[in-house]
């Protein structure tokens, strides 16, 4: 009984559909006349036809959406990767500039030096030495030689351990192992000290009197610059300033820590000291380097 009637209910279905199809093939054929039956029919389609075009408008407009959100997503795609293009055109610029900076800032630093120098960049830093020892991309190739001191434009860097045919080790002035020192002098006082890798915190240095047990005169602040005497390094370099002193008995200072002037850990760029020229030495009737 239930498919007999769903059989009905759909043969209904289709005959109105069918009558409304004739209906409409009917009004739009082009006629003299007009009868009253013509015309209730014509009257009564309007709202469907209005119904029908409305339908077809808005299944143009979504799918002309659909079509417009397309390219706009390809668009969208095609800029995002122009972008990241000029991006990477970007860094690559930014790199180039400052290595340019660099190079200007060498030449102009070696310009105002009288010792002959050998300006070299730092290729590795060995992450379980960090502050002790880095590589320099120059070596026995550039004529370097072991216990050649390397600065930089704001003090001493170290000097120079293991030599390569293109590359070297530095040992940094805070590196503590036994026979790294520098000759020193208190800036304010020109009392003589040593200054010698490892103090208090990993990448400081420490200080001890050249000559007295202890130390007379020195405050935290103080400035101490490579000494005369030195053998590598010129006279008068930044080597740190005291960060800390270790009093005993009677205010007196056994040692002391030093904060090197470089800062070692951002440093890119250092100059071997090829041939140390000191003004004083050059001035002298036997002036030579050494």
């Amino acid at each position: 009984m239930f498919h007999l009637f769903t059989n009905r209910r759909f043969l209904l279905i289709a005959l109105i559909f069918l009558l409304i199809t004739w209906v409409m093939f009917i009004s739009a054929q082009e006629k003299t006349g007009e009868g009253k039956l013509h015309y209730f029919f014509n009257s009564a389609m309007i709202p469907l036809e209005s119904i029908f075009d409305g339908i077809g408008k808005t299944v143009f407009e979504s799918w002309r959406t659909v079509t417009t959100l397309a390219e706009l997503k390809s668009e969208n795609e095609r800029l995002k990767a122009e972008i990241e293009e000029l991006k990477a055109r970007q860094s690559g610029l930014d790199s180039l500039r400052a290595e340019n900076r660099r190079l200007r800032e060498a030449l102009r630093y070696m310009d105002t030096q009288p010792h002959e120098l050998v300006p070299a960049e730092i290729i590795s830093v060995n992450p379980n030495n960090w502050n002790q020892t880095v590589v320099i991309n120059k070596g026995r190739n550039f004529g370097l030689t072991k216990n050649m001191a390397v600065i930089a434009p704001r003090g001493v860097v170290g000097r120079i351990g293991e030599v390569r045919g293109n590359t070297a080790e530095v040992i940094l002035v805070t590196d503590p192992r036994d026979g790294n020192y520098i000759g020193g002098v208190v800036a304010r006082t020109g009392r003589m000290v040593i200054v010698t890798g490892g103090g208090n915190y990993r990448g400081e240095c420490s200080v001890k009197p050249a000559i007295e047990s202890y130390f007379i005169n020195i405050k935290p602040g103080d400035l101490i610059v490579t000494s005369e005497t030195s053998e590598y390094f010129p006279r008068g370099l930044p080597i740190g300033r005291i960060s800390h002193i270790n009093k005993v008995t009677n205010n007196l200072v056994s040692k002391a820590t030093l904060k090197p002037s470089v800062n070692l850990g951002i440093l890119q760029t250092v100059y071997v000291i090829k041939v140390k020229r000191d003004e004083r030495t050059d001035n002298s009737p036997n002036s030579g380097g050494s």
